[in-house]
């Protein structure tokens, strides 16, 4: 067990998977803790789930045993990957995404102006049809008062299962390796809707941007955080995925700006940050002004063993902190590492004295839970 753990969310029989949290401070002082529950033995992203709450009374230190249902499925195949939000005009909001089936992943958003006792009725994000990912965690509101929700567009490729193929000449990637699902075209095609009316009505900003690698993969799973500047600071994993073997060890994140609240970005680059294909999270620390991110760090800043192929190269699990504004990052801390375990999907909450990380955590896709609880002067060491 980490050190720092102050709750940890085990699965269990009908349980498989609980992952992917989000945390907001209620006006009397509570925390809740919202995360995706999988209510059955299928621990897959089409599996059965609810949004499922637990809470805090002493700034993140201890926290309730009993879980309460926020959001059911209903007659969605389920709903996961929630965002909670203070706004500023004091209500909270509540972004997850709801799955129809296979290819059908929609973001929809509730309201709550009694302190999450309960939410309005739901609203649709995005009304076309089709697969769009907005991570846990992600929603933001600029200074300017915009709602910001960054999305990942997948195309549906094709069927669930196709037979092995005979190898074409000149075509290297003919063949699919046995087990290949080839229902999503892996790179995301990343745009941002927002919202200037307190989240009733939402847009797509005027650009979007794309990168493919010829092995077929690319961006997805964006983040987003807004400069003291006013530009716009966007990331994106990006890298083969899969537990196939080490293809994903020392990727890179890619970054991209905007310098006109999102509507326009530039063009995506490779940024400093070495990781696998898996999501790195930014916030900024209130008390401090600083930026801190979580992400799984591959620049070997860390002696640490070799991901093994069932860690999905998901390891270790990493935080920093910059004083300029992303410029540079100091203050790296080593929060997991194991190399036959997966650590990612971080959400970020910070108290008046410490950051709350959660994460989800497993060796292959049996996934629990786990949130640390690291005072400022850890991180900070």
């Amino acid at each position: 067990m980490n050190p720092y753990t102050a709750l940890q969310i085990n699965h269990a029989p009908r349980n498989r998977r609980n992952s992917e949290g989000t945390f907001v401070t209620l006006k009397n002082g509570r925390i809740l803790f919202v995360w995706s529950k999988f209510n059955s033995d299928n621990d897959s992203d089409w599996g059965r789930a609810v949004l499922a709450s637990r809470h805090s009374d002493d700034e993140g230190r201890t926290w309730s045993d009993k879980d309460e249902v926020v959001v059911s499925n209903g007659d969605a195949t389920n709903v996961m990957s929630p965002s909670l939000l203070r706004l500023k005009d004091g209500r909270i909001a509540l972004l997850y995404l709801r799955k129809d089936g296979r290819t059908s992943c929609v973001p929809w958003v509730r309201f709550s102006t009694n302190e999450c006792r309960s939410f309005s009725k739901p609203v649709r994000v995005i009304h076309a049809p089709g697969y769009y990912v907005v991570n846990n965690d992600r929603m933001i509101q600029l200074r300017s008062g915009r709602l910001i929700a960054p999305v990942a567009l997948h195309r549906y490729r094709g069927p669930h299962t196709l037979k092995p193929l005979k190898r074409i000449p000149g075509d290297k990637h003919s063949i699919y390796p046995k087990g290949l699902d080839p229902v999503f075209s892996m790179p995301g095609l990343i745009f941002f809707y927002f919202s200037d009316d307190g989240g009733q009505t939402w847009l797509e900003s005027r650009m979007s941007y794309y990168h493919c690698t010829p092995s077929g993969d690319g961006l997805q799973e964006p983040g987003v955080v807004e400069l003291k500047d006013g530009r716009l600071w966007s990331y994106a994993r990006n890298g083969p995925l899969g537990p196939t073997g080490l293809e994903g060890y020392a990727d890179r994140q890619w970054e991209s700006f905007s310098k006109d609240q999102g509507q326009e970005w530039s063009d995506p680059k490779p940024s400093k940050f070495i990781s696998p294909c898996s999501p790195m999270h930014v916030k900024r620390i209130p008390k401090t002004g600083h930026l801190l991110a979580v992400w799984n760090d591959h620049s070997k800043h860390f002696k640490v063993p070799k991901p093994k192929p069932i860690s999905w190269v998901r390891t270790p699990l990493v935080s920093a902190i910059s004083k300029d504004d992303g410029k540079t990052w100091r203050h790296h801390l080593l929060l997991e590492s194991a190399p036959d375990y997966s650590f990612c999907y971080p959400a970020i909450h910070l108290t008046s004295d410490a950051a709350l990380i959660s994460y989800n955590f497993g060796s292959g896709l049996t996934r629990s839970e786990r949130m640390l609880r690291i005072p400022f002067k850890q991180l900070y060491a």
